[in-house]
């Protein structure tokens, strides 16, 4: 069964700032807010971007025992379609294949997964809507 958080935040006007000029895609900003959160639930992070000729993971925690791959999606809002919609069963089963990749490389066996999204909304990059489905294996 999948769970919903809704998280709002904000981000400092120097950060904002610091983005505007800096140029920073907006899927790299909506990671970053991503990473925030999760931290701030206390969760340890374990890799960043790790990626293969298959494809790529956005980020990998810890969750006290439990090896948890999230992917993010992050969009410009208001817009037609929300961040959601750009995940797909599809992208689970890459999501899995990756996740099984990352396990064999570091020879991590035993350890509980699991999958979860993260879906971030903005309009100025100073403030954000974020929405994180945990277990997505019931997708």
């Amino acid at each position: 069964m999948t769970e919903l958080y809704t998280y709002y935040g904000k981000v400092g006007r120097i950060r904002a700032w610091l983005v505007e000029k800096s140029g920073e895609p907006l899927g790299a900003w909506g990671e970053w807010a991503a990473l925030r959160y999760f931290r701030r639930k206390g969760w340890d992070l374990v890799a960043r971007n790790w990626a293969t000729r298959s494809g790529e993971i956005d980020l990998i925690f810890l969750d006290r025992k439990t090896l948890v791959f999230v992917e993010v999606k992050t969009r410009k809002n208001p817009g037609t379609h929300s961040a959601e919609d750009n995940f797909s069963s599809g992208k689970l089963d890459r999501m899995e294949a990756l996740a099984w990749s990352f396990m064999e490389r570091f020879e991590l066996t035993g350890i509980p997964v699991r999958y979860d999204l993260a879906a971030v909304e903005t309009e100025d990059r100073r403030t954000y809507r974020l929405r994180h489905y945990q277990s997505l294996g019931d997708w």
